[in-house]
């Protein structure tokens, strides 16, 4: 009997540290970076690979600055892409005058990205991980086109934390 109990305590105790390493390998931080992405004199994609610390999954996580046709940035457009394919964002598929989690709005940031439909901070669940956008600051300028007064994307801050589900 006593032996028993040994042998279901010793079980027990494997049990616990197998769920507890799963736990922890479940939470894993893959990726995490505080990024300012600044329009400058020719505003450029900003880009990072991002690699599972077991070195299977691969992304490209950038940052597009999406132009209007007068001229301006109008917004940026947060890609997740795989290698093989890295303009597919794994996040949606951008469409014009629609809301999208993914695409940060020069009408978000005037109006405050804290009362936008999708916060401040932003999650998306790709295959194996899930990517934290939190977005922490911003400057507009003016001048779109013939629209002197109109907004543009200057600069933008976010934060990435990309984990394993």
């Amino acid at each position: 009997m006593k032996l028993a109990r040994i042998i279901c305590g010793f079980i027990l105790f494997c049990v616990a540290l197998v769920l507890g390493c799963m736990q922890v390998e479940g939470s894993e931080v893959w990726f995490q970076k505080r990024v300012t992405w600044q329009a400058g004199g020719e505003p450029r994609v900003w880009e990072a690979a991002m690699v599972s610390r077991n070195g299977r999954d691969h992304y490209r996580l950038a940052l597009v600055p999406l132009w209007a046709v007068e001229g301006g940035i109008v917004g940026i457009e947060i890609l997740v892409a795989r290698p093989e394919h890295p303009d597919a964002n794994l996040l949606g598929e951008r469409e014009t005058d629609v809301a999208q989690p993914f695409v940060v709005t020069v009408e978000e940031l005037e109006s405050g990205v804290n009362k936008s439909r999708f916060g401040t901070t932003r999650y998306f669940k790709l295959d194996h991980a899930k990517l934290r956008v939190e977005i922490k600051g911003s400057r507009l300028g003016e001048g779109v086109g013939d629209c002197n007064t109109c907004k543009n994307i200057q600069e933008l801050t976010a934060e990435f934390v990309l984990k394993s589900n």
